[in-house]
């Protein structure tokens, strides 16, 4: 159960950041039919844009916190489209078009973050594409270098990367995007 401090986050980036999730989402290169899983969805925020950038296709969020994840199903209830998952294990047996990291791999404890992203990889297509986000501050984040070696050493290739502001208080982030190598 998160604390009040995160749920006042939570409500302040919902409403503050609706411009932000809205645009970032439409910088991502989704056609409309593909099955996308959002790795860390928490209450939503950013999953209500996803769900309408593949209208045809299939949104799974994943985030291991069964608040955060009712929270996002209440929210997000009037989408078809959208599954609710609280972990790998329970994606069924199929591949995907892209995975979305949005402000969570900071937040995976660095022991895990490789064997997460291998699990990951297993779920996806080849060539299919990863889009990361993330905060870069010391205090809260992961360096951009830290996020291209995890990637590289799963066998991902990046394709873009940049460094910039992307929501008041929040300060620098990086975002990214790799995809599924063939060897």
């Amino acid at each position: 159960m998160p604390d009040f401090l995160e749920k006042l986050d939570d409500y302040l980036v919902r409403y503050l950041g609706y411009f932000n999730y809205k645009r970032y989402s439409k910088k991502l290169e989704l056609k409309g039919n593909e099955k996308v899983l959002e790795l860390g969805s928490g209450g939503g925020n950013l999953s209500r844009f996803l769900a309408k950038n593949v209208p045809g296709g299939e949104l799974y969020c994943m985030d291991i916190s069964p608040y955060w994840l009712n929270s996002a199903r209440k929210r997000l209830k009037k989408f078809r489209n959208i599954h609710f998952l609280s972990g790998f294990e329970e994606i069924p047996n199929l591949s995907l078009d892209a995975a979305i990291i949005h402000y969570v791999l900071h937040d995976i404890p660095e022991a895990q973050r490789e064997k997460t992203l291998n699990l990951l990889k297993r779920k996806l297509y080849e060539q299919a594409r990863i889009y990361i986000r993330e905060p870069v501050r010391k205090s809260h984040g992961i360096s951009p270098k830290e996020i291209k070696r995890l990637f590289i050493s799963q066998g991902f290739h990046e394709i873009s990367s940049n460094q910039g502001f992307s929501f008041p208080l929040r300060g620098l982030v990086y975002e990214g995007i790799f995809d599924k190598h063939c060897y």
